[in-house]
């Protein structure tokens, strides 16, 4: 196979695959000359050869795996004046979705409280459906209840991974991955065939942050891994949101700490919605509803809202307590108790809840 044969699209691939070329590396290669290029310029240091760029190339092609670069169609507007914006970027699934819609990165910690994993879930549920696409890092814990709630809700989800697209990481949320896949797409700045190594977390979280139009933590401890999402998204301007959690927690530190430095709070899908709104992006935003004295027999709220309701008081009630005395599971928990909120009806609080 000749050098003429191949697209630019095959050199890129083969550079990024170098095991001594890393992001940094592969970004100053790709910044004055076009792949095949840079790649016949450095061939020696790199050892490869044609047959080597065609054969990686191959791979990446029966993976389904697109290749993205800089100046083509496909390229997200999002990334066009990034300053540490990818040389090469791969996608599975439909790369158009990166643009088609407003985006919200939720992300959090791995080991989070049952009530983080019900704010990421009706979060990722309700802004899909208000047509938001979630973007997060299909990681354990907030990344992925964020992605379970968006799946199939309405926009596409987007997932944005450290490792390659080859190998789902972790190994659990393999058939997640494949969900995002269908219906959104996930991307990762890693060719096939390489390992998800500490170091690219936070070069992950750098893009996730570049793809996102606004940022919101769920639940985190003071120092972690979703402080290099924040700093990357202050670092671009982008407005940065935090769901409110008891003092008593170690998971609400990091968000309480981003209140205190002057985030937005989030208490809803509704509280995210309009700082996308205060971006420019077009979103329908929901109208502040009337407050009310409670369910009337004139006005009756829906049966599982009612349910709910009813086992509210005004001692503060935690989830667990709301899990057993409704019989619901979390999910439609959540769900009843963000209505009442919006109705007026209830107040929740660091995952503690009361009638109003």
């Amino acid at each position: 196979m000749t050098h003429a044969h191949l697209p630019e699209e095959a050199y890129a691939v083969a550079l990024a695959s170098a095991p001594s070329v890393g992001p940094a590396t592969l970004r100053g290669l790709l910044a004055s000359d076009p792949p095949s290029v840079a790649w016949a310029r450095n061939r020696r240091e790199l050892g490869g050869s044609v047959h080597e760029v065609a054969r990686i190339w191959a791979r990446h092609t029966e993976l389904g795996i697109s290749i993205l670069l800089p100046g083509q169609p496909s390229w997200p507007e999002r990334l066009a004046e990034d300053p540490q914006a990818p040389a090469v970027l791969f996608s599975l699934g439909d790369p158009s979705v990166l643009e088609k819609a407003p985006t919200v990165a939720l992300v959090g910690t791995r080991a989070p409280t049952r009530y983080g994993i019900g704010v990421a879930a009706q979060l990722g549920a309700d802004l899909s459906g208000a047509g938001v696409s979630v973007v997060s890092g299909l990681a354990l814990g907030i990344d992925g209840a964020a992605h379970e709630g968006a799946c199939g809700a309405g926009a596409s989800p987007i997932g944005v991974v450290a490792g390659g697209l080859d190998d789902p990481y972790p190994r659990r949320h393999a058939r997640l991955w494949e969900r995002v896949a269908e219906c959104g797409a996930i991307v990762s700045e890693s060719p096939a065939g390489v390992r998800t190594e500490k170091w690219r977390f936070p070069v992950r979280n750098r893009l996730l942050a570049a793809l996102s139009d606004v940022v919101v933590v769920v639940e985190s401890r003071h120092h972690g891994g979703s402080r290099h999402t924040v700093d990357a998204a202050a670092a671009r301007g982008i407005p940065v949101g935090a769901v409110p959690g008891s003092i008593r927690s170690a998971t609400s530190e990091g968000p309480n700490a981003l209140l205190a430095d002057g985030a937005f709070p989030v208490c809803s899908a509704g509280d995210v919605l309009v700082a996308l709104a205060l971006e420019g992006a077009q979103v329908s935003v929901p109208a502040p509803a009337r407050a009310s004295s409670g369910p009337s027999r004139a006005d009756p709220a829906p049966g599982t809202d009612l349910r709910v309701y009813e086992a509210l008081s005004p001692d503060p009630a935690s989830l667990d307590d709301l899990t057993r005395a409704t019989g619901l599971d979390l999910s439609a928990l959540c769900g009843a108790l963000e209505r009442l909120a919006l109705a007026g009806l209830a107040i929740g609080v660091g995952g503690w809840w009361e009638r109003v």
